[in-house]
């Protein structure tokens, strides 16, 4: 008896919606990777993704109590997890000691599932170390993160709840991943191929919420390249991106905090080092993707509305949210600043 032809459908791996044929494109998943990522590609593309799978399945559900007790101020606690759970040998008696075990641990948790390709924190959060090192010897930038310690406590909580809703839901829109790996002479052969898994709903809570609070967090970095270039965490001086109206110019912090979002990403794209966040929180797709009546076509594999028929492919929107968890892991690094910075164990001279 003949037998009809198969193919092999992986509701995480992009699909050709009428495979039907042995297709070396969308028929079969293994061929399909190997196609768009070629094999060293395909090689560290699994290498990464096994990598953020460990680090959620092993190191996450550990991580995630520790720093809900640094959170809580619950000393006692802490300890006991920290030497039973990460083997300390030593009691993080301040909560500037607390502070530190607590971010290490995150820090190596999201950087495995980020993973190394395309990834932006290093530099990022790099950069800004040394310039809030430089900017700390002036007294009006320890004083501005002094003034705003309460801010800067209130957004890192928040931002570890996005990070951690993001986390519950990685299944959701890790396959964005693909696209920090993609060879570029095959890019145009995505947009012949969909993807099965259907969770815009989820994914655009994730990707909007996630979008506003990095850019709440953005102030730190702006306040520390102030300080350096101009003495002051809120003299902005001469330096305002092109895209900035005149009138919107912000003089100081406060002001700054009011913006649009687009314009405080220009303000920190703007600098050498910190230009890749005009990629991880890229406004191109922002309105089109949050219209109401935005929706995932399956026969298309595009994210659709009313206001832009031809939108965004759904994959390239996974991109853009797999984008925005990176902001935010590094973003909470720097949030460690301004908790470091307003924290009692330190006291002005």
């Amino acid at each position: 008896m003949a037998t009809a032809p198969t193919v092999t459908v992986n509701p995480f791996v992009p699909s050709l919606y009428e495979a039907d044929s042995f297709s070396p494109l969308g028929a079969f998943p293994t061929m399909t990777l190997l196609r768009l990522l070629g094999d060293e590609g395909f090689d560290a593309f699994e290498t990464e993704r096994h990598w953020a799978f460990a680090a959620i399945e092993q190191a996450w559900p550990n991580t995630r109590i520790l720093f809900q007790y640094m959170l809580q101020d619950n000393a006692r606690m802490f300890s006991k997890i920290a030497k039973e759970k990460f083997a300390l040998e030593w009691e993080p008696a301040t909560a500037h000691q607390r502070t530190s075990v607590a971010y290490q641990a995150l820090g190596l948790a999201t950087t495995a599932i980020v993973g190394k390709t395309g990834s932006a924190s290093p530099t990022i959060v790099g950069r800004f170390g040394r310039k809030h090192t430089a900017a700390m010897r002036r007294e009006s930038h320890l004083l501005k993160f002094r003034e705003r310690g309460a801010l800067a406590k209130e957004l890192e909580r928040d931002v570890f709840t996005a990070i951690n809703r993001f986390i519950d839901e990685h299944e959701s829109w890790e396959m964005g991943r693909l696209i920090r790996f993609m060879r570029p002479e095959v890019t145009a052969d995505l947009d012949t191929l969909v993807l099965y898994r259907d969770e815009f709903s989820i994914v655009r809570d994730l990707y909007q919420q996630g979008f506003e609070l990095s850019c709440k967090c953005i102030w730190p970095l702006v306040a520390a390249q102030n300080s350096v270039i101009r003495g002051d965490p809120d003299d902005f001086g001469d330096a305002h991106p092109d895209v900035v109206p005149l009138a919107a110019r912000p003089t100081n912090l406060t002001k700054f905090d009011k913006l649009p979002n687009a314009y405080k990403v220009a303000y920190a794209a703007q600098v050498p080092g910190w230009d890749s966040f005009g990629d991880l929180l890229s406004n191109r797709h922002r309105n089109a993707i949050g219209h109401a009546t935005a929706h995932h076509e399956l026969r298309t594999g595009r994210v659709v509305s009313d206001r832009d028929r031809a939108g965004v492919s759904y994959l390239d929107f996974l991109g853009l949210t797999f984008g925005v968890f990176e902001a935010l892991t590094a973003l909470i690094q720097v949030l460690r600043a301004a908790r470091v910075a307003s924290s009692p164990d330190f006291h002005l001279e």
